[in-house]
């Protein structure tokens, strides 16, 4: 039997090392294990990368990449993340006749505009290609206020979605809660073409704690709580603030911050006003020392404000339970990872704004019983999040499985 001839287009890729490209380089890996040909056309790796000599042509463990160059703007500028995201762009169109050759493709949300090229092939040459939601924009820049309503990019991605998620002969999202909002709000009106398959973690080959800091952090509390990720609008930073404030006195429980965003500045200005001692705060943390912190924590938050329901899956909720660490989930209750949650007695939802609930979770657990939610929530781990779990449904649904 012929092999399926698969092309990935997505921003990241390895040697990139945000969870955005290792999940497609995973996913690749796996796809040519189980026989199927891999190429992926991606953009050049200038952001989260430390190898310093990259080839533009990369046979990587069997996977052909094609990396593209664009413009290297300053990406926290507005304008300048607009312009590498089009610059990036306009490099995949020069692109498009090569791109026919393949049996499928396979396209991720970032960059946004990025699913408009296979749609066009689609249009044009009936050329079948799926689509993976990892944000859905631009809902989600509307949120935030990275876009204003009625903006030119907020028109152009209303187009692109009116195409492609009618169009794509798949459409995978990370959660029942996406599906969900994509019907609600009708950006589609397809659910049997909607397929929930969410992100993995790999399981760390060590378990020793390296860092003499997060070893003496270890020693020196009973219990450390850890929020890891990113800290922007849709993240509900101001209850876990709060939380701080009430939980200050408390010389026993230290709270480790990690991770950027737009609130990262007024958490820490929030933490130095109050005075409050027992918390660390770090930025984004990567390799080992990322996972010293996982190692050395005895329970996670993960959050949403109300308004980011449904508009994508926090990615770190999976290395926590892949960690044996239970969950303080300050989001909705109708999440897939709440419901798991509460399934497995893996940890505790809590009500935005509810800091108060955070407190009693807290103090009314040792240290002794969050380790035996931790093996609750590493049991969730195993039963639904694994790589091997996840990358199979991908490989099913590719070759027409349902």
């Amino acid at each position: 039997m012929k092999k399926k001839k698969l092309l990935i287009l997505c921003q990241y890729f390895y040697p990139e090392y945000v969870s955005s490209a290792t999940l497609p380089t995973q996913m690749a890996e796996d796809l040519v294990d189980k026989g199927m040909r891999v190429e992926v056309m991606c953009g050049w790796p200038y952001e989260y990368s430390n190898e310093k000599d990259v080839e533009k042509n990369e046979n990587y463990k069997g996977i052909s990449i094609k990396r593209l160059k664009y413009s290297k703007f300053n990406n926290k500028n507005k304008f300048g993340r607009i312009f590498n995201f089009f610059s990036l762009f306009a490099m995949f169109v020069c692109k498009m006749p090569k791109m026919l050759t393949y049996d499928h493709i396979l396209v991720y949300s970032n960059p946004p505009i990025l699913p408009l090229i296979p749609d066009v092939l689609y249009r044009m040459f009936n050329k079948q290609y799926s689509f993976v939601v990892y944000d859905i924009a631009p809902d989600n820049a509307l949120k935030t206020g990275t876009i204003k309503s009625g903006s030119l990019i907020d028109r152009l991605m209303n187009y692109i979605n009116k195409h492609v998620y009618k169009n794509a002969e798949n459409i995978i999202v990370l959660g029942t809660e996406m599906k969900t909002y994509l019907l609600q709000n009708k950006i589609s009106d397809n659910p049997g073409n909607i397929h929930v398959i969410p992100n993995w973690y790999i399981e760390s080959e060590y378990d020793v704690v390296k860092s003499n800091e997060f070893k003496k952090l270890r020693n020196q509390y009973d219990k450390i709580l850890l929020y890891s990720g990113n800290m922007g609008q849709l993240q509900d930073m101001e209850t876990i603030v709060e939380f701080l404030k009430l939980n200050k006195n408390n010389e026993n429980t230290l709270t480790i911050l990690c991770g950027h965003g737009k609130k990262y500045a007024e958490v820490k200005k929030s933490i130095k006003s109050n005075e409050i001692k027992n918390v660390k705060m770090y930025e984004f943390l990567t390799g080992t020392d990322y996972t010293d912190v996982l190692k050395i924590t005895d329970a996670c938050f993960a959050s949403l404000i109300p308004e980011g329901v449904g508009l994508g899956v926090p990615s770190k909720n999976y290395g926590y339970l892949a960690n044996k660490k239970p969950l303080i989930l300050i989001m909705d209750k109708h999440s897939d990872i709440v419901k798991h949650v509460e399934t497995y007695n893996a940890g505790i939802q809590i009500d935005n704004g509810a800091a108060q609930d955070i407190l009693n979770f807290i103090t009314s657990h040792s240290r002794n019983d969050l380790q035996v939610l931790g093996g609750n929530a590493y049991q969730l781990f195993k039963d639904e999040y694994t790589r091997q779990h996840n990358t199979t449904k991908y490989y099913i649904l590719l070759n027409g499985g349902n």
